[in-house]
Formats: structure tokens, C-alpha cells, sequence
């Protein structure tokens, strides 16, 4: 049976660099963005009104999902699902192979995103992996895993004020935003971290030790591969994969299969560590005692606040 994973985490901790990395190895489909759940419930979004309510609504995106606990009985939209679906496929142009009518058939064509899980097996007989980017949804993890041994979650972790850092000058969310989203994220942590359907990674770790942390992946989701790829690294379109780092100048946006134009994927680097260092709200060093006080006592960020 193909194995389904969700690569989740808080936005701008590298799951789109993470996805390109494992739709680039033999036997993995890796879809980002598409086919989110969590996105697709009531309260995350705008609600079809063909839609009858019913089940619990979760918190919108961005920062009121992140904070949610974990759900049960979620509400989903369905309609929603699938038009965004299609809409990710189309946007992003991740055909695989196939084109939008085959796309739409396999979306429009059955009657909940469990149908459209055995519609996409069928049509990629040989894919042994799917795997899917819902970033900020960890409250979604037991629905997700609930479906059987075979769906799994992948979570990854940045140095929270690298990516607090990030997510002011990609998205403008405030520092408070950014440490109120990982103190859930961080507690919800706690519930899964031994759950045998849960793998948890380290965006400084894959960035420096890359081949090491793939074949941990890789052995996780049951992917025997005797290589592994990195080198010629695909975007969601099948063509190079062009990273979307919050530093890129955006004088020139010019979108390209749903992305802003960039240059080409040139190996994984770890430049982008310890950038909080170079921020100037982190000179006076008030904000980093703020996230160390709030987050050193959790296990899984330790590592951060030892220096």
C-alpha cells in the first residue's frame, strides 16, 4: 500500500525546500501546495454554503489554526477541498504527466478525499509515496493519522527566531505573532512525539547534514532508495526547483507556475542559520530572552537556547 504524509510545520521553517527534496527521490510524489484538509474545514476559510455545517470549525489561517488544539469530528468542506484542489494542481502546474481533464476526474470524481486519495493510487500505480504540505496544522494530526498505519506526518522544526525573523519580512507578522504560534505548536509536541506515525526533523539538520537526514526520512516512510537525489532538485511544476526565501528581491514579481521567479537550485545551504543574529530587534538581546523564557522548557527547542 502507498504511504500518505503531511509535511507540516510553522510556516517559513523550510517544508517547501523539504517537499522539493522528496519529490525529487525515485517513487515519491510530493504535492505543495494541494489536497489540505485542514484548509478546507469550516472556520479556516470561507464555507460553500451548499455545504451543510457540521463537525467542529477550526481557527482561520494563519495564526488561529496554528493555535488550535487538537481537533476531533473536524467540519470539511468537501466542495471546497476539491476546487482547491484542482485549483493547486492547475495554479502550480503539478501535473505528473497527466493533464487538467484527468486532474479533474480524479478530484471531481468521487465523494470525499479519501475517494480522491484511491483515485490518485490508481493513477500513479508505481508512486509509493504521496506526500502533502499543510503548514501551521498540527492540531490535524490525530484526524490524519486516524485513517490507518499507512498516513503519516512529518514535522520540522527552525530555530524560532530564524523563522520569526522570516516570517516578518516574507509575511510581515509581527515577533509576538511568531512566538504565540510556536508555544502550541511546541505543546502539541508534546502529546505525538512518540507516536510511531510521527517523525519529527530539524530544518538545521537537513540543511548541513542532507544526505543523513533524507535516508532518516526516507526510512520512516518506507522508501528504500540505494540513492539519493541531490542534485537535480524539482519545483512543483517538474522543472528546477526555485527557492522562495523571504530575501529574495521582489522588485521583479513575476509569477511562474503559481511562484516569483528566482534562480535555480543550487544545493542546500545553511546561510540562513543564525539570522536572527543580523535583525536589528535582536541587538538588544530583549527579544531573545522573550522567546528563550517561553520556550527553552520544552524538550524540542532546548537545543536553541543552549549557547
Amino acid at each position: 500500500m502507498p504511504k500518505h504524509v503531511v509535511l507540516d510545520s510553522i510556516a517559513r521553517s523550510g517544508t517547501t525546500l523539504l517537499s522539493a527534496l522528496l519529490r525529487s527521490q525515485k517513487g515519491i510524489i510530493s504535492f505543495c501546495p494541494g489536497f489540505n484538509e485542514p484548509l478546507s474545514c469550516v472556520g479556516a476559510g470561507p464555507q460553500d454554503p451548499r455545504e451543510p455545517a457540521r463537525g467542529t470549525k477550526l481557527g482561520g489561517w494563519p495564526h488561529g489554526i496554528c493555535r488550535q488544539d487538537f481537533v476531533k469530528d473536524p467540519n470539511l468542506d468537501f466542495r471546497k477541498f476539491k476546487n482547491e484542489s484542482l485549483a493547486s494542481i492547475v495554479d502550480f502546474a503539478q501535473y505528473y504527466g497527466l493533464n487538467e481533464d484527468e486532474w479533474r476526474s480524479i478530484i471531481f470524481e468521487s465523494n470525499s478525499p479519501a475517494d480522491v486519495r484511491k483515485n490518485l493510487e490508481d493513477a500513479f500505480p508505481e508512486v509509493q509515496v504521496f506526500c502533502y504540505r499543510w503548514n501551521q496544522t498540527l492540531c490535524y494530526f490525530n484526524e490524519w493519522v486516524s485513517n490507518g498505519s499507512d498516513y503519516l506526518w512529518l514535522s520540522m522544526i527552525r530555530h524560532p527566531l530564524d523563522r520569526a525573523c522570516s516570517s516578518l519580512q516574507k509575511h510581515s507578522w509581527p515577533l509576538e505573532d511568531s512566538l504565540e504560534n510556536t508555544i502550541p505548536f511546541a505543546t502539541k509536541l508534546q502529546d505525538i512525539s512518540d507516536s510511531k506515525q510521527f517523525h519529527l526533523l530539524y530544518y538545521e539538520d537537513l540543511v548541513q547534514a542532507t544526505e543523513h537526514e533524507m535516508r532518516g526520512i526516507l526510512d520512516f516512510i518506507g522508501v528504500d532508495n540505494e540513492s539519493i537525489n541531490l542534485e537535480n532538485i524539482k519545483g512543483s511544476n517538474g522543472g528546477d526547483f526555485i527557492p522562495q526565501s523571504s530575501e529574495m528581491d521582489l522588485s521583479d514579481k513575476v509569477m511562474s507556475d503559481g511562484y516569483i521567479n528566482g534562480k535555480k537550485f543550487n544545493g542546500v545551504h545553511d546561510n540562513q542559520i543564525g539570522r536572527y543574529k543580523r535583525h536589528p530587534s535582536f541587538h538588544n538581546g530583549r527579544q531573545y530572552e522573550r522567546f528563550k523564557n517561553r520556550l527553552e522548557g520544552f524538550p524540542q527547542y532546548k537545543r536553541y537556547f543552549s549557547e
